[in-house]
């Protein structure tokens, strides 16, 4: 058992946090001693472990007390649930980094603030990624489908995706070149080379993909890919008598 006195210096939680604590009904010792003092159990650490480690993540006191009250489990249990907590927060905090440095890629490429293509790019990352995803449904299998979410979740590089970029905008400000050009066809190549390397030359979704994006035609999920863009290496395509 720990006194308030020993458990605030083992924890480094000041004793007045410790009295709130109590006076909130969040960490109750589980007995006193004969004269009226405090006595902590070692559930009653884990329990302040938990607390701390919420509070950490952003929790306020009312909700870390909702969470305690409605979760019974033993020291172990305790544990794994903490870890879950703070994988799904490290995912939302992945997902924030992915939306932030979208904006601002996408200020870089557009060399303006489209709030258009930034509005898409925040409702992007406060959906589930599955939802983002819906429209290419009929296009894409569930494994490919993971696969994409994947790469949008932060498997890319920085690198990778301002090469990506690069291709993509080189072809918007080309899309007046004759598509039977030597110049579109690099062109065209150098977007195909890029678009294997981020799927992992995976031919069979690369196509799918192609096939959902000539049908769709929009959607913020392969920006900076849009109509014109598709349509000029549809174009090149055609004049190479690949379609």
């Amino acid at each position: 058992m720990y006194t308030i006195g020993k458990l605030s210096k083992s924890t480094g939680v000041t004793v007045r946090t410790l009295d709130y604590y109590d006076e909130i009904g969040l960490i109750k010792p589980s007995s006193k001693t004969s004269g009226g003092h405090r006595l902590y159990s070692e559930d009653d650490v884990m329990r302040l472990e938990r607390v701390l480690a919420l509070k950490y993540m952003g929790f306020s006191l009312e909700q870390i007390k909702d969470i305690l009250i409605n979760t019974t489990s033993n020291w172990q249990e305790s544990i794994q649930q903490q870890l879950e907590l703070v994988k799904r927060e490290q995912e939302r905090l992945k997902m924030l980094e992915q939306a932030l440095l979208g904006v601002s890629y996408s200020i870089e490429f557009e060399g303006e603030i489209n709030w258009p293509i930034i509005f898409s790019i925040i409702q992007l990352y406060q959906q589930d990624p599955e939802d983002a995803l819906q429209q290419y449904k009929e296009y894409l299998s569930e494994d490919e489908m993971k696969k994409i979410m994947d790469m949008n979740a932060g498997n890319m590089s920085e690198e990778d995706i301002k090469e990506w970029l690069k291709v993509v905008g080189d072809i918007r400000n080309n899309l007046h070149l004759d598509p039977y050009s030597e110049k579109a066809e690099q062109l065209v190549i150098s977007w195909a080379d890029q678009a294997d390397k981020m799927f992992g030359q995976d031919e069979e979704l690369l196509g799918n993909m192609w096939e959902a994006l000539q049908d769709l035609k929009e959607g913020i999920a392969f920006y900076p890919m849009d109509k014109d863009v598709i349509d000029f290496i549809k174009r090149v395509a055609i004049a190479k008598g690949e379609e």
